[in-house]
């Protein structure tokens, strides 16, 4: 009964806090379309968690597929937690003598690990994660029975073991279980043959052969089939995550090994601070055991999943990045709360009258806790993917082609697109796998099969991929648009003109064709559910969603400066902007250059002042997260084009000194401006300080020899001397 309760307890928590539907959340709208459609997901294909949603989702009699697979989390979650609790008190039972005070001390430890920020976020969405941490917490707690109950626990601990890994490959962290737990068994099994090894091989080759599923599945050739896995060479890539950089994320492939090792620890440490406190940790650190197999297990189990793991991810401290690395603490954090009831456990030894007191700071935690994270973790009205994609669908035309980069953008539209079947009459390319032999051929198929019109598809990352695809699919009459998260070289024989949530891509000869204003978009037809402010939802991809529809409303502002249109509602579009991300600062510095440009200077040095505290706020933020050298020297050279143009409306009222600063500031950000010295020759020419006039139009014209104004200045002053 007390099971029940226990699990009740949480799962109904969990569910009245889920997504509605495809979560804002990484790989949740790839998994809900895999699931529902019986593909083969990303390396390393997560057969397992595949099947079981393909399965299990179906039995759910209520709401749409997405949210069904987002119930999955809960219960996986829900049975992690029932799984420790056994494990708790089949700890406490051979630690100390019985007292019936105890099972509330496991329970309140399991609520808490259940409530705990990341166990409840990933509860929330259709993502692998808790049925890893289901499968993890089985393994140790067979482990446990193993040692100290029974060695016939080996045979299944064995099994559990290698059909977790076909959920996710990082439980092979945990082999340390498996091995201390076989080299114990060899040792001290009287009854020990060796065709025990063999039918402990056989086990483990049992479990793990639900990878077969990729292959077999592959050659039904299913409408998402990453990788094409039904090959040898491409399932053994699958495999090894070979596509993937065989690391957690390509982003790591740009850093040196060890670079960010120490901010993914300062990380890692600071979450669990977070959720336990500076006395949780102390009870951790009690808890800790080197005494026996079990107590060793644990302790390598968790040095490889978090202190290894961290080093081999080096993830840089960007929010994106991090947001992909916490994901994988669920597996050391099982452990962390095994050592956190250890600790308590030794306290109780130590102090028996310390129960209660026990008792009331585990009460405290949880309840610190679910108040804080509950307003974190409510995304019981989070329409923020959904929407997106709704936006999105409703800005295209007939016979669109749509490019999609970042993950939470393409796999909630592969969701809307392939399992709710909105829009089927458009085509949506990924541009990072367009380039890919499998997804070229995955999606001809589909264009078979659905009887669609077929168009061109290849690489899109040079000039002359893109030159390709654009000439050969606007031939065909395609309409071709690309979300703002799509990177693509600049080039003259296109013209990019905003369309919504989109840029639209048009021939010089189409140049001309009119589109509907932003106000159509936004006023007429788009859903704006929820508050659209960036970082208001304490969460990565949520934000990542707000900033495209802020970068939407700066693009059309800017494209109408540029294009020299006017607008009378130009300053709400940039300050609409702003109100959705206030940390971008390009479109502070745009409006200030949009006043300058009607000439009111008052204006425009307001919001030039502004623009210049929000680039070095930025720069600092590029810094702090290790932002690669080419987006720091774009961020500082934008930083020096800011306090050049601030400069530039203080010289025009007469604040020469102030101006001169402004220009400096500049040249600490780019001194390789040659317009910044020739600004700078100008104000002291208007100062009569002839040395210094000459001395920076001299360094203009070494920057820039074909600067025709700095030559013609530096002649007459020449002929003055």
């Amino acid at each position: 009964m007390i099971y029940l309760i226990l699990f009740l307890n949480i799962f109904l928590f969990y569910l009245y806090t889920l997504f509605p539907t495809v979560a804002a959340y990484r790989d949740s709208g790839e998994f809900a379309t895999v699931g529902y459609l019986l593909g083969v997901a990303h390396p390393p294909g997560y057969p397992l968690y595949t099947i079981a949603l393909y399965l299990l989702a179906r039995l759910i009699p209520l709401g749409n597929f997405a949210y069904r697979a987002n119930i999955l989390s809960a219960i996986f979650s829900s049975f992690t937690a029932l799984v420790l609790f056994n494990l708790f008190r089949k700890i406490q039972k051979k630690n100390v003598a019985h007292n019936k005070f105890l099972n509330l001390v496991s329970y309140l430890v399991v609520l808490c690990f259940s409530f705990g920020y990341l166990q409840w976020y990933l509860s929330l969405v259709s993502e692998m994660y808790t049925l890893n941490t289901f499968f993890a917490s089985l393994v140790l707690l067979i482990t446990f029975l193993y040692f100290r109950e029974d060695k016939r626990y080996i045979y299944l601990l064995f099994f559990i073991f290698a059909l977790g890994i076909t959920n996710r490959l990082d439980l092979i962290f945990f082999f340390p279980c498996l091995i201390l737990a076989l080299i114990d068994y060899i040792k001290n099994e009287k009854s020990y043959r060796i065709k025990n090894i063999y039918l402990l091989s056989f086990l483990f080759l049992l479990g793990i052969s639900c990878y077969l599923y990729l292959p077999i599945r592959s050659n039904s050739q299913p409408y998402i089939d990453w990788n094409n896995p039904q090959y040898l060479d491409r399932f053994w890539a699958s495999l090894t995550r070979k596509t993937h950089g065989s690391t957690l994320d390509l982003i790591s492939s740009q850093y040196k090994p060890f670079e960010n090792f120490e901010d993914g620890l300062e990380f890692y440490f600071s979450r669990l601070l977070r959720n336990l406190g500076y006395i949780g940790i102390v009870f951790v650190i009690l808890g800790i055991r080197f005494n026996s197999y079990y107590g060793v297990s644990l302790f390598l189990s968790w040095f490889l999943s978090a202190i290894y793991f961290i080093y081999k991810a080096n993830m840089p401290p960007n929010p994106h990045a991090l947001a992909i690395l916490e994901a994988h603490f669920l597996l050391p954090n099982i452990i962390v709360w095994i050592w956190f009831f250890l600790g308590i456990l030794y306290i109780y030894k130590k102090f028996n009258n310390f129960l209660a007191y026990l008792i009331f700071f585990l009460t405290f935690i949880l309840c610190f806790n679910f108040i804080d994270n509950y307003k974190r973790l409510n995304k019981r009205n989070n329409f923020y993917a959904y929407d997106y994609t709704t936006n999105v669908l409703r800005s295209l035309p007939p016979k669109s082609l749509l490019i999609v980069k970042e993950d939470v953008q393409l796999f909630s539209l592969w969701y809307r697109n392939f399992v709710e079947n909105k829009r089927k009459d458009i085509n949506i390319i990924a541009s990072g796998l367009s380039g890919s032999s499998w997804y070229q051929e995955m999606y001809k198929l589909y264009l078979k099969e659905n009887n669609k019109e077929d168009f061109f598809i290849g690489p899109l990352i040079t000039y002359e991929n893109w030159k390709e695809f654009i000439d050969n699919n606007l031939n065909k009459e395609y309409k071709i648009f690309l979300t703002y998260d799509v990177d693509i070289p600049k080039a003259k024989d296109f013209v990019f003109k905003p369309h919504g949530l989109l840029m639209q891509i048009l021939s010089q000869q189409q140049k001309e064709r009119l589109l509907p204003t932003i106000d159509f978009f936004y006023k007429d037809i788009y859903i704006l559910r929820n508050r659209y402010v960036y970082d208001i939802n304490y969460d990565f991809f949520c934000s990542d969603l707000i900033e495209d529809y802020s970068k939407s409303l700066f693009s059309f502002a800017h494209w109408l400066t540029k294009n020299n249109l006017s607008n009378e509602n130009i300053e709400y579009y940039y300050k609409f902007s702003m109100t959705m991300n206030p940390v971008y600062p390009y479109s502070y510095f745009e409006l200030g250059y949009n006043y300058y440009l009607r000439n009111l200077l008052d204006k425009s040095l307001l919001w030039y002042k502004i623009s210049v505290d929000k680039f070095e706020t930025y720069l600092k933020l590029a810094k702090k997260y290790k932002a690669l050298d080419e987006t720091l020297n774009e961020i500082k050279i934008n930083t020096a084009n800011s306090y050049l143009h601030l400069g530039v409306v203080l010289e025009k009222n007469n604040e020469i000194d102030k101006a001169i600063e402004s220009y400096n500031k500049a040249l600490e950000y780019n001194p390789y401006s040659s317009d910044t010295y020739y600004n700078l020759a100008v104000a002291y020419w208007r100062k009569k300080d002839w040395g210094k006039v000459k001395f920076y139009l001299q360094k203009t014209l070494i920057l820039n020899p074909y600067h025709k104004d700095a030559r013609f200045y530096l002649s007459i002053l020449s002929q003055q001397n």
